[in-house]
């Protein structure tokens, strides 16, 4: 009878629990969560099913219902797409290492005609020069040419530039392609070749030729076997199926990647992929054999964009699967570890498993730290008091003391503000932190303006930090002794107009100091905020919620006609 009543009491008190969650969080948001914890792991592994058949059917649909229509607009903007071209990459005649009767003879057909062809582009990236051996390019002779599988390339004069005039055999949808991918990026600063030329009734498009050696040709004469003639007369390769060969050649690489580039060229490159998925593109060909050291920078160029595809209406979760793939392919060729879903799943287990978690996350796509459902910190405070009850966020300079993992700094940035500096003392909650930011950089597809300063809150008055257009003190200033809160609110006070402070008026928990209940009640904090530079205060303190908000601001918020209408202040 008492291990009946025991099971029943355990019921009763989770059945409450339950239901005071459920009014805390909302309907909506307890929708939400609902989704969260039953749905999305689901909708997870069914999303690359779908996905696979929509691009399948996009590239179909494109290619055989919309390819003209995208030509005819191009068209349209070809002096756009020449005019962006003469302000990109170019390289000179004069640059090519040729003896002097053959540079001379190439200036003279130059000035005779627009176009010169100097040679053709083999399946392997060498030429097959029609001027005699040229030193800064790989050249070969007419019986060592590979005829290329794709599309025929040349290497050509134009207007006093060397360009590389690609021939696409007809396939329009590759054709436009390469244009929008090469305009569109060159629009958004990527180290990419500009267009020279374009001829809409042939499907030929020019572009600059890159000054550099190929990345694929630099290891191939390290000893890799990379080149497709030498793939295919090694034994080595023979009966291999296609994956497994592209795996090999990939080994093959990788014994000699860091001999040829450092560290820092792979970020930048990582860094140019990053521009790329932040115009909505998908580069689908990362490959040794796309990559040029240019010559004088130093810096990586990607080259054939011809796969390249934009998603602009793709759904962000959709769309983060691609980028998904395309990051595991860059680990993959340069032995990096960039996050991927993944090395965060990875990453949240460790950190479940071994550190102190304080502010649930819940990142999207089924990856979350802690217990999301909890309103008291991270994703449950965000979304139950803090999300509709903040000052407008948008375009604002933020100082966030005791910043813990981030996460509410970061949903700031995601709200709209313009940087975040996060004051926090805890090594290990700085190390989650910027894992944190790292995630919602990856699931975002952009980058975050936050940084910590590794101090006590104490210490805020001794540095020398710039104004702020509000400052957040979120269940912390109540740790530091009553001097020095007195002493850090007056400093605030100086440095920003809006002051956010969250107590904590919960009494069943274990302190250390009985004084911390004084200093993180309401009437408290409400008199040091007044008393110390923020008369005017208003308070969000929700039923039954034990962290109300304190709102303080040095005056009053008076309201336009117009702030009535967008609802701002």
């Amino acid at each position: 009878m008492g291990n009946i009543s025991f099971v029943i009491m355990n019921i009763f008190k989770k059945a409450l629990r339950i239901l005071l969650i459920l009014k805390r969080n909302g309907f909506l948001h307890s929708c939400h969560l609902v989704y969260i914890y039953f749905i999305s792991p689901l909708v997870v592994k069914v999303l690359p099913i779908f996905l696979k058949l929509y691009t399948a059917g996009r590239r179909r649909i494109e290619k055989y219902c919309y390819a003209e229509k995208y030509i005819r607009d191009w068209r349209k903007k070809k002096e756009e797409l020449l005019k962006l071209g003469k302000a990109g990459y170019r390289f000179k005649i004069e640059n090519l290492v040729l003896n002097q009767a053959e540079l001379k003879s190439l200036k003279k057909a130059q000035n005779q005609a627009r176009e010169v062809i100097i040679g053709e582009i083999d399946q392997d990236g060498f030429c097959m020069s029609y001027f005699g051996p040229i030193q800064n390019v790989s050249t070969v002779s007419e019986n060592e040419f590979l005829k290329r599988k794709k599309f025929n390339i040349k290497l050509v004069a134009l207007g006093g530039y060397i360009g590389c005039k690609k021939d696409y055999k007809g396939n329009k949808l590759s054709f436009i392609n390469e244009i929008k991918a090469l305009h569109i990026l060159g629009l958004a600063g990527c180290n990419v070749s500009s267009i020279m030329d374009v001829d809409f009734n042939n499907l030929t498009l020019t572009v600059s030729y890159i000054f550099g050696p190929i990345l694929r040709e630099e290891l191939a004469k390290k000893g890799a076997i990379l080149r497709d003639r030498d793939v295919e007369n090694s034994p080595n390769f023979l009966r291999l199926e296609p994956k497994e060969r592209e795996f090999k050649r990939i080994t093959q690489g990788k014994k000699f990647l860091y001999e040829i580039i450092d560290s820092q060229f792979v970020e930048e490159l990582f860094v140019e992929l990053k521009k790329i998925h932040e115009s909505k593109f998908i580069y689908n060909d990362i490959k040794y054999g796309n990559i040029i050291i240019e010559k004088e920078s130093g810096k990586p160029y990607l080259i054939d964009f011809d796969n390249t595809i934009q998603y602009p209406k793709l759904g962000r979760n959709f769309f983060r699967i691609l980028r998904n793939r395309e990051i595991e392919k860059f680990n993959l060729h340069f032995n990096t570890e960039k996050l991927t879903y993944k090395k965060i799943r990875e990453k949240i287990i460790r950190i479940e498993n071994n550190d102190d978690i304080y502010a649930p996350v819940y990142f999207g796509s089924d990856l979350k730290i802690g217990n999301i459902w909890d309103v008291g910190s991270g994703y449950g405070r965000w979304h139950y008091i803090l999300k509709s009850n903040l000052p407008p966020l948008s375009g604002k300079h933020i100082l966030d003391l005791g910043a813990n993992n981030a996460f509410i700094s970061i949903n700031m940035l995601r709200s709209g503000a313009k940087e975040v500096i996060g004051i926090e003392l805890s090594s290990n909650y700085i190390a989650q932190g910027n894992f944190v930011k790292a995630g919602f950089e990856w699931v975002d597809n952009t980058q975050y303006n936050f940084k910590y300063i590794r101090a006590n809150m104490k210490e805020i008055p001794t540095m020398n930090l710039n104004k702020f257009d509000i400052v957040f003190a979120l269940c912390s200033l109540y740790y530091l002794s009553t001097d020095s809160i007195t002493n850090l609110v007056q400093y605030i006070s100086n440095i920003t107009d809006i002051f956010v402070v969250q107590c904590n008026i919960e009494k069943n928990i274990n302190r250390s100091n009985a004084d911390t209940y004084r200093k993180a009640s309401l009437d408290y904090n409400k008199k040091i905020l007044k008393s110390n530079g923020f008369p005017v205060i208003q308070i969000i303190n929700p039923y039954r919620y034990a962290r109300p908000l304190i709102i303080g601001r040095k005056e009053k918020i008076t309201y336009s006609s117009e702030n009535l209408k967008t609802g701002n202040p």
